[in-house]
């Protein structure tokens, strides 16, 4: 049977070692039996070698492994000193591999959490409820962060399940996790309040594209502003008015078209030609004579936030963000006059729960289309939209 129970002790009568009698439940000298060890070593292949204080602990640890290897589930890696499986040690080998993700970090803090919680536990050991116990121990964060937590140890154990490292058997049940997330529906406004930022925005940029990208996520409902920063002069094709966004935020390893209103062609175009560049630099760059950035370098991750958020203050507009003010102000407004499919539509949402957040009507109001349709049939209450003077 594989493995052993030994010792370093010898007998202080003859020296010699003392060996293993499991029916005497120790460690004894062959010549003086009366002389036996007081500490312990289990050896088990080349693969383990533990001591022990007492023969009751070693001989329940031997069996364990032998019971173990007898089903298929023994792992060296278990009982090494560096305890390779342990939470802390997957866990850091799991931030590496996320390490070029753009959300990375965000895992890392929750997995930093994780690891004060988990320590060096071995992997195979935790189950769902301890995972349950940790979630929900987490003080004064959101469900949203809270769920946010759940998803990214989710993924933590499915990829040491691809690891090999845990089976399907030892992998969490993370559907027994109930955690209720009641997403807040955001802040937006109307077209009118809109138009009046952006023409704010536009008179205190010293570069136009910044007035510009806001501009576009004003009307393009599918672009986000990581979308227009990963743009480059190449990606416009001014003839037939197209935009092409490679590796677009929610369409991962895809590519986001958008057709462009022939007013935008435009200015496209006048940019172009105003500042001119290679095909493969960004078209949203600084440009020359700003403090504190060199021209040419693309705009940082929030330049087109700052410049909104600075217009609102100026016009003394309080919790309206970026993305409530363009993206889901638009959304809302097109579903007043074009109904809630139309909107999803432009938007690009893929599921009506994400929808329903950019859009503040309910299928009640997009009801009232076919009667602002009649109205505007008979030229009562004719709705109209200024239009961009070039």
């Amino acid at each position: 049977m594989k493995g052993n129970i030994t010792t370093r002790e010898i007998c202080f009568v003859c020296k010699s070692n003392l060996i293993h009698d499991e029916r005497r439940n120790g460690c004894f000298c062959p010549e003086h039996p009366q002389v036996g060890a007081t500490t312990f070593i289990v050896r088990f292949g080349s693969d383990i070698y533990r001591r022990f204080k007492n023969y009751q602990q070693a001989t329940q640890f031997l069996t364990g492994l032998r019971y173990k290897t007898g089903e298929g589930s023994y792992d060296p890696n278990d009982y090494r000193k560096e305890n390779p499986n342990g939470f802390r040690n997957l866990s850091e080998r799991y931030l590496k591999k996320k390490a070029n993700k753009k959300s990375f970090s965000n895992i890392r803090n929750y997995i930093r959490v994780a690891q004060e919680h988990f320590g060096d536990t071995n992997v195979k050991y935790i189950n769902s409820a301890d995972i349950d116990e940790f979630l929900f121990d987490i003080p004064n964060i959101s469900e949203k962060t809270r769920s946010n937590y759940k998803s990214t140890l989710s993924d933590f154990w499915v990829q040491i399940k691809k690891w090999k490292i845990i089976t399907l058997a030892q992998l969490p049940d993370f559907t027994e996790i109930e955690i209720d997330i009641d997403l807040g529906y955001r802040n937006f406004t109307t077209w009118e309040e809109q138009s009046k930022i952006l023409e704010k925005i536009k008179g205190m940029a010293v570069n136009p594209k910044q007035w510009f990208g806001i501009e576009l996520l004003s009307v393009y409902t599918k672009l986000r502003p990581q979308d227009l920063l990963k743009l480059t002069e190449g990606d416009i094709e001014l003839s037939p008015g197209m935009l092409y966004i490679h590796y677009p935020t929610k369409k991962k390893n895809q590519l986001l078209t958008v057709r462009l209103a022939p007013d935008h062609v435009e200015i496209f175009r006048e940019l172009k030609n105003k500042y001119p560049a290679l095909p493969n630099v960004k078209f949203f760059r600084h440009i020359e004579g700003i403090s504190g950035v060199a021209k040419d370098a693309p705009f940082g991750e929030k330049y087109f936030y700052k410049a909104w958020i600075a217009a609102c203050e100026k016009l003394g507009i309080e919790g309206l963000d970026l993305y409530g003010g363009t993206r889901h102000t638009t959304t809302t407004e097109i579903a007043k006059l074009e109904g809630k499919a139309a909107a999803k539509k432009h938007s690009g949402h893929r599921t009506n729960k994400a929808f329903d957040r950019y859009c503040q009507m309910d299928e009640k109001e997009s009801s009232d289309m076919a009667q602002f349709i009649i109205r505007r049939k008979t030229g009562a209450d004719v709705l109209e939209f200024k239009k961009r003077t070039k």
